[in-house]
């Protein structure tokens, strides 16, 4: 057994489980901070705060920082930190599970210009950005360390490989922009890959409501469930339509049919969920999501 592991409470089977590779102090910690640029009076949501890397140099800029962890030793440890102000608070819980919205309301009033920060576990980093941005109308913006795959998944443009229903869930959100790239060697345990630091920038209200970004979702999801054929094929079977009437669908939308699903920019996608067509029952409100 690594002694030194167990004395610090942190045994490496719980780490490997929960996925953590800890930023390391010195130059790359003094990189993240600097990327983040804190202020002193703002309002921090920090997930996944670990042993603190972040969390010490947030509050001694001044914020008001509230951070969410899974893990119930690391909260032990942050709740230990030395001089800790009323301005910090440590909530344990998943961020896939706790309710966000009622935690912010609560420990972060009022609602809206909160800023998000994380350096996020890499089995959860898609779903934990996805459910951040549901609520990007309170957030100024969010920094995330995702792994360097899922950053390029984000950031892809149209006709490129990595393009598909990531790049199109978060661009529909926010805007996202690289900000450092991270070798191995700056965390701990050093992962196999390299990581990336990303910013979203949440961009006004595409949708007029949650069922709108749903469908939205739905079109995209089932326009890239069969990635390799034309969109026309997809969707025909995504959406339980004809194939002529598909094709009309992408017509009405300003889109090639013959097209590949990764060669349509995001306008095109909103197009298709606002031009919803007529199928055998009335409207169809909601293609089927591939992944339900």
């Amino acid at each position: 057994m690594d002694t030194k592991r167990a004395r610090r409470g942190y045994p490496g089977d719980r780490r490997r489980r929960l996925g953590q590779h800890f930023l390391a102090a010195g130059g790359p910690v003094e990189r993240v901070v600097g990327a983040i640029a804190p202020r002193r009076g703002e309002r921090f949501l920090e997930v996944g705060p670990g042993r603190g890397a972040i969390t010490w140099p947030l509050l001694a800029a001044g914020v008001r920082l509230l951070a969410v962890e899974i893990d119930p030793a690391l909260v032990r440890r942050l709740r230990q930190i030395p001089d800790a102000s009323a301005d910090f608070t440590v909530v344990q819980g998943d961020i896939l599970k706790v309710d966000l919205p009622e935690l912010l309301d609560r420990e972060l009033p009022p609602g809206r210009g909160i800023r998000a920060v994380g350096n996020l576990p890499y089995s959860v980093a898609s779903p934990a950005i996805l459910r951040l941005l549901s609520l990007s109308e309170r957030f100024a913006d969010l920094t995330l360390m995702v792994q360097k795959e899922v950053a390029d998944r984000i950031l892809s443009p149209p006709g490129t490989r990595d393009y598909g229903v990531l790049t199109l869930l978060c661009g529909a959100r926010a805007l996202s922009a690289r900000l450092l790239d991270l070798p191995p060697g700056c965390f701990d345990p050093p992962p196999e890959v390299h990581s990336t630091l990303v910013r979203f920038t949440p961009r006004p209200p595409l949708f007029p409501s949650r069922e709108g970004y749903a469908t939205f979702a739905a079109v995209v999801k089932a326009a890239f469930s069969s990635r390799r054929k034309r969109i026309r094929n997809s969707l025909s079977a995504g959406a339980a339509l004809s194939t002529p009437q598909t094709e009309a669908w992408l017509r009405s939308a300003g889109l090639d049919p013959a097209a590949r699903p990764e060669e349509i920019p995001l306008e095109g996608y909103l197009e298709l969920a606002r031009h919803l067509p007529e199928g055998p029952r009335g409207p169809v409100r909601r293609p089927r999501d591939p992944a339900n």
